[in-house]
């Protein structure tokens, strides 16, 4: 009887082959790959890096965080005297809040475009129609590109208010007062404290409601 030679069993060649295959084409791939994805890693931390340093100048630069580049008082907080300024108005006259000793002043920080500043600009005009000379409203846009025509569009949209519309044209105030925000209202009382501070639209009821405290 012829003799069989006996074959050592193998793993199919094809499992074997692309296994193998499979093993090199990784190692060779994650070899290739490994320093595009870095670079690519190192690229998006620059972009990153680089756009929030154009988003904080863009932000400094913008007309409701001016720059901060005026000597200012060493704090303006509530119970503290509120720093003087002087600023033109639409009448031609110029405004001065230490003149206004001897009743409350309201200050309204706005923009000619600001559409969510009408409302209380509104509120403002009622008041000045209730109190008259027993206090002092002023409006004062604080974006340096508006014109005197500019603001008196917007004051025609606010009902007309026949109190105090001003420019502050520099800035000055804004950066005096750390004006972060437009909305922002201030109340000094009659001696030329600040009493009263907010960020956002101040209602009617509101402004009634803290000037009536200041009010004999």
């Amino acid at each position: 009887m012829p003799k069989v030679k006996r074959v050592q069993p193998h793993a199919p060649i094809k499992y074997r082959d692309e296994g193998h295959n499979d093993y090199r084409y990784t190692q060779s791939t994650a070899w290739r790959l490994g320093p595009l994805v870095l670079g690519l890693s190192a690229l998006a931390l620059i972009i990153g890096v680089l756009w929030l340093a154009a988003s904080q100048k863009l932000a400094v630069g913008s007309p409701t965080v001016p720059p901060d580049t005026v000597d200012r008082p060493a704090a303006v907080r509530l119970g503290a005297p509120a720093p003087d300024f002087s600023v033109p108005t639409l009448d031609g006259q110029t405004f001065s809040l230490s003149a206004q000793r001897g009743k409350p002043t309201v200050i309204l920080i706005m923009a000619y475009w600001c559409s969510s500043c009408v409302p209380e600009a509104r509120a403002m005009t009622r008041l000045y129609q209730e109190y008259g000379d027993r206090a002092a409203f002023v409006a004062l846009d604080v974006d340096p590109s508006s014109t005197p025509e500019d603001l008196r569009a917007f004051k025609a949209l606010a009902g007309d208010g026949n109190y105090v519309w001003a420019l502050d044209t520099g800035q000055k105030v804004a950066s005096t007062y750390r004006v972060r925000a437009l909305d922002t209202t201030f109340i000094v009382d009659r001696d030329g404290t600040l009493v009263y501070q907010d960020t956002y639209p101040t209602p009617y009821e509101t402004l009634k409601a803290e000037l009536e405290k200041l009010l004999p």
